[in-house]
């Protein structure tokens, strides 16, 4: 099929578990899995319980393709505690998954239009879009995320319909700071632009850095929605949860988008997601101390390992090394090679639309995992 839009499509990470399943099976060695992002840690305990309640209830009809009452009204105090934007509960749209919630923004735009991606980017970002007919206009953050404000004004000749921006950022680890945020403030105002933040592991900053949503920077929320979850921060990525905040209109087109396809998130689930809202502050600090921790053994690893520059990460379960030198002409061929002879799981820079010698490796995992997977990297540079 000629034009097809699916070509070139980059696969979600997600495809790779054909290839460990046979790497484990022919050397029966265990695959340190620091290509998925997902976290290993347990959902809180109420969490779990609230799920179980919910099904012995009978909680396991069809809800309000919009999600419970009950949820939405929880997350808009959340996002009120944890961002200082304030949301009505019909601003606030449940969905089946984070992913979803950017996949229904993507299909409130109009065929033709086109969004700004800043690069790196996660890769359904540009995935997304595709597959939707909407156009890309792709620009080039300054490490480890910040925006070019030429790059950026360049990019309006296109005339674009929104910003897509994700801080933390994944794959870098990068956080957007103020200057960011006005640049896009003042692009946005005279542009005329929407911005899709994608916040989903917002809990994730370190080193006394700040994480700021572009909502709740003057004059852009009523131009922004918000993404969320709760698979990144709570763990629960079974659950298949996420949600969306944002203007009210915008949000009717979406809603429009889930009620006819995914019609909306498990109900039970949605239960389970309403227990972890109440009192997750002591699970949050929990689990930002856990990938802190992991965050300064990788980087202290990798950056002991010649040919190899690592970053330190800002925020988000992340880092993302580039190999020097040249040794590998693509990173696809060196995330093959690793895992197939060390036994490890990276994602290549390609995926995210870099292809300057970087791999991502989401460090997630528990803390002795995380260090035989360094361990058998530093014996692959040898």
């Amino acid at each position: 099929m000629s034009g097809n839009r699916f070509e070139g499509i980059a696969p979600s990470p997600v495809s790779l578990l054909e290839k460990i399943a046979r790497v484990e099976r022919e050397k029966r060695l265990k695959v340190i899995r620091f290509d998925v992002a997902e976290p290993t840690f347990p959902p809180p305990e109420n969490a779990i319980k609230g799920t179980i309640d919910a099904l012995t209830k009978g909680r396991y009809k069809y809800s309000s393709s919009w999600g419970i009452p009950e949820l939405r009204a929880a997350i808009s105090d959340y996002l009120k505690a944890t961002r200082g934007v304030t949301f009505t509960e019909d601003e606030v749209l449940v969905t089946t998954g984070g992913k979803f919630a950017n996949y229904a923004f993507f299909s409130a735009l109009n065929p033709g239009d086109s969004v700004v991606l800043i690069k790196p980017y996660w890769v359904s970002f540009k995935a997304v879009p595709t597959i939707l007919g909407i156009n890309t206009v792709e620009v080039w953050a300054k490490d480890p995320y910040h925006l070019d404000q030429e790059a950026m004004k360049t990019a309006m000749r296109n005339r674009p319909r929104a910003v897509v921006v994700n801080t933390p950022n994944n794959p870098t680890g990068g956080l957007l700071d103020d200057s960011d945020l006005k640049l896009l403030r003042d692009l946005a105002e005279d542009f005329d632009l929407l911005v899709l933040s994608d916040e989903i592991d917002w809990a994730y900053v370190y080193d006394g850095k700040k994480f700021v949503s572009p909502a709740s920077f003057e004059g852009l929320k009523e131009r922004t929605v918000i993404t969320d979850g709760f698979s990144k921060v709570f763990g629960m990525t079974g659950w298949r949860v996420g949600f969306a905040a944002g203007p009210k209109e915008l949000l009717k087109r979406m809603h429009t988008v889930q009620e006819h396809s995914v019609s909306a998130p498990a109900t039970f689930a949605q239960y389970g997601c309403l227990s972890a809202l109440e009192g997750y502050a002591g699970h949050i600090k929990s689990v930002v101390r856990l990938c802190d921790s992991n965050r300064k053994m990788v980087v202290r690893a990798l950056s002991a390992i010649k040919g190899i520059s690592c970053p330190v990460p800002e925020g988000g379960f992340y880092a993302y090394p580039r190999i020097l030198g040249g040794r590998f002409a693509r990173m696809e061929d060196f995330a093959a090679a690793l895992l197939e002879d060390a036994g490890v799981a990276v994602v290549p820079g390609e995926h995210f639309g870099d292809d300057r010698g970087h791999f991502r490796l989401c460090y997630a995992l528990p803390a002795a995992e995380v260090s035989d997977g360094l361990k058998r990297i530093a014996e692959f540079f040898g």
